[in-house]
């Protein structure tokens, strides 16, 4: 560093900060100190700089399930937005247990500088304990207190029932996620909204773990719930859905419209594709990165929370109850 310094004419700081803080240095300052680097293959030494900072440049991601689509998108994200602003990634898949998670988030915090919860079954105490122990950011829930990046389900859940009742429906059944899942609770604006169009909301079925076989289970109590649309808590429950409709000899949508929640590949990967309430995942974890950067730099300022619009992407599998697809 001394020697680029020296060559580009500016002190070991400037070059310091051009490497960690590249927008704090005047771009022809910056060109000159990154051309000097290359001529004389300087590379920092994170170690070093990590050990002088007292941070590691690293975050860590606490998921439920790695193996959920959902989930594998946001760890993409998480990491390209992680790299992208120069920190490594430690990942965990917690499950559903809340006290395993808390467990694990405790392991790893001492070890990054902050921690990602993505879609956390920790109860809200435990949530509190970790953020206040060090930096906290959720991506897909929302604690008041905690910086969270999330999805606003309720008006996108409205848009679903409003959908439903534009083709003739008046029945609806809502397969509903395991009590662990914070956005469980959207099943109050699929009420409200129920109520709204006229629509009669069956008693939910569940709760479910959220998986294949147990909307497989689901389905069959669809047939006698009276509905003939079928909302899924998410895309591994609602692929279940369909699958044990299919083994009963019924068809999406000639005799069941089937609705899901996330859209991630998988709701355009089955026949046929899924009607989905789509949560923009890239960018709501790119939030949950910067929201937790953030806090890592201003450990003491308030919350902050990143409020994501849906959107209904409409497929095959709605259509008029016992009529041709949307």
């Amino acid at each position: 560093m001394a020697d680029v310094a020296r060559e580009a004419g500016v002190s070991a700081s400037t070059v310091s900060r051009v490497f960690s803080l590249p927008d704090t240095v005047r771009a022809d300052t910056r060109e000159r100190v990154l051309a000097v680097a290359r001529r004389l293959d300087f590379t920092p030494n994170r170690a070093a700089s990590s050990l002088a900072r007292g941070r590691t440049r690293t975050l860590g991601l606490l998921v439920p399930d790695v193996a959920n689509p959902y989930y594998a998108e946001i760890v993409k994200a998480v990491q390209h937005r992680a790299r992208a602003k120069d920190h490594a990634l430690f990942l965990a898949d917690v499950g559903d247990d809340p006290g395993d998670g808390f467990e694990l988030a405790q392991a790893m915090a001492r070890q990054t500088d902050g921690l990602l919860l993505a879609g956390p079954r920790m109860t809200d105490d435990m949530v509190r304990a970790l953020a206040r122990a060090g930096p906290v950011a959720l991506i897909g829930a929302r604690l008041a207190e905690t910086d969270s990046a999330y999805a606003e389900l309720g008006t996108g859940m409205r848009h679903v029932v409003r959908h439903l009742a534009a083709l003739g429906h008046r029945r609806i059944v809502y397969v509903n996620g395991t009590r662990t899942a914070r956005t469980a609770g959207h099943r109050q604006p699929v009420r409200e909204a129920c109520d709204e169009h006229g629509v009669e909301l069956v008693e939910q079925l569940g709760p479910f773990d959220l998986t294949f076989d147990n909307g497989v289970a689901a389905a069959d109590l669809v047939p006698v719930s009276g509905a003939t649309a079928v909302i899924a808590h998410n895309e591994m429950v609602a692929h279940g859905v369909a699958g044990g409709l299919a083994r009963q000899g019924r068809s999406i949508p000639g005799d069941f419209s089937l609705v899901t929640v996330d859209d991630t590949f998988m709701a355009r990967a089955i026949h046929p594709a899924l009607t989905a309430l789509h949560i923009p995942l890239d960018l709501m974890s790119t939030r949950g990165v910067d929201l937790l950067l953030r806090r890592i730099d201003d450990p003491d300022g308030e919350p902050r929370h990143a409020a994501l619009a849906t959107s209904l992407v409409v497929r095959s599998s709605t259509a008029h109850p016992g009529g041709p697809a949307a």
